[in-house]
């Protein structure tokens, strides 16, 4: 449910998300949901939802499954775990109020990351017990392209850095 600034900060916005995701969940009950999230939160929408989904002991209240951190440069999106894993524990007035659990949370990688960075995300997946890694962005070889310094369809390095992180998160 990728909704951002702009759209993502009309006060009806959130609500609204809220009450689509709920009844798409009715509808379709082993739907897998998502919500990407910047790594500071600061589109209100998708901290609704995001508020909606956990409480403040990191259970998930059947709304989305996961929160992806939108940040994706190397290895950054490390930097925000915090804000949403330990929501509750931020200063007052923190978009945040609940606590993610550890287990829904994919870290950002920009697609055409260097091996080194996505080993590291994944290696960091494992230790911090995250769900995994999100990527922005790797095209089908020879399709639409949403920026060729971003497509890891590209990258030599990238893909097989991919590869790798794969195989380390299927076998820890």
């Amino acid at each position: 449910m990728d909704i951002e600034e702009g759209a993502g900060n009309q006060a009806a916005a959130g609500p609204n998300l809220v009450h689509f995701v709920r009844k798409l969940r009715s509808i379709k009950p082993d739907i897998i949901i998502g919500q990407p999230t910047y790594g500071y939160p600061q589109v209100e929408a998708a901290n609704d939802v995001i508020n909606e989904s956990w409480d403040n002991n990191g259970n998930l209240k059947n709304v989305v499954d996961s929160i992806g951190i939108m940040v994706y440069e190397g290895t950054q999106s490390l930097m925000y775990v915090k804000n949403f894993v330990h929501g509750t524990d931020q200063w007052e007035g923190f978009p945040i109020k609940v606590d993610v659990n550890p287990k829904a949370v994919m870290l950002g990688c920009k697609g055409s990351s260097g091996s080194s960075s996505i080993m590291e995300l994944a290696r960091e997946a494992v230790q911090q017990d995250l769900l995994g890694i999100m990527v922005w962005y790797a095209s089908v070889p020879n399709g639409l392209q949403y920026a060729v310094s971003w497509d890891a369809s590209l990258v030599e390095n990238s893909q097989q850095g991919y590869i790798e992180a794969l195989q380390y998160l299927q076998n820890h």
